[in-house]
């Protein structure tokens, strides 16, 4: 039996559901969406019960998600309205080639944003071709066509392309007729 086979990888143990750590974990999906995914420990979520009053999961959630460039001049941010029990979300930034940071919190009665987690730092991809071109790499024409349609489709993602039915024209081949 070869070493590798499904009996020698089923040990029978799994991958924990949480492992009770405070963490919050950023992830550009394509230029225009990212992907956030956190764990709140139950000491934490006891800490905000016992800060605030009241219930961890009656609080009223959301991540403030902060939009800066290069030179970290126009620092921008928004909120998302999150539910209590979510531990992940996709996030429609909107604005391809910037650098994003979320946090994870809580609104007081008040409306005060009272932050709880803090991610890491990404850079979503440019939606554009590089301006350097280099003739080793350069593509036919035939091929930059269908690859500036692609790029021109909007801000679809390849699965919500396919999903869509939107598929690349293909390259017509052509022929000739022999006499």
């Amino acid at each position: 039996m070869h070493p590798s086979s499904r009996e020698n990888l089923n040990r029978g143990k799994n991958l924990p559901l949480y492992y009770g750590e405070d963490r919050l974990v950023l992830l550009p999906r394509d230029p225009y969406w990212l992907f956030a995914y956190w764990e709140v420990s139950l000491p934490t979520r006891n800490i905000i019960a016992e800060e605030t009053q009241g219930d961890y999961a009656s609080l009223e959630f959301g991540l403030r998600i902060h939009r800066y460039s290069e030179d970290r001049e126009a620092d921008t941010f928004f909120d998302l309205k999150i539910t209590p029990t979510a531990d992940h979300w996709y996030i429609k930034a909107g604005v391809p080639d910037k650098n994003y940071w979320v946090e994870l919190g809580y609104y007081l009665p008040n409306g005060e944003f009272k932050v709880i987690l803090t991610s890491n730092t990404v850079s979503t991809p440019r939606d554009s071709l590089s301006e350097i071109i280099d003739e080793n790499w350069r593509l036919p024409d035939w091929q930059a066509r269908r690859l500036y349609w692609r790029i021109g489709r909007g801000n679809l993602s390849s699965l919500e392309m396919a999903q869509r039915g939107l598929h690349l024209p293909q390259k017509k081949e052509e022929s000739r007729a022999t006499k």
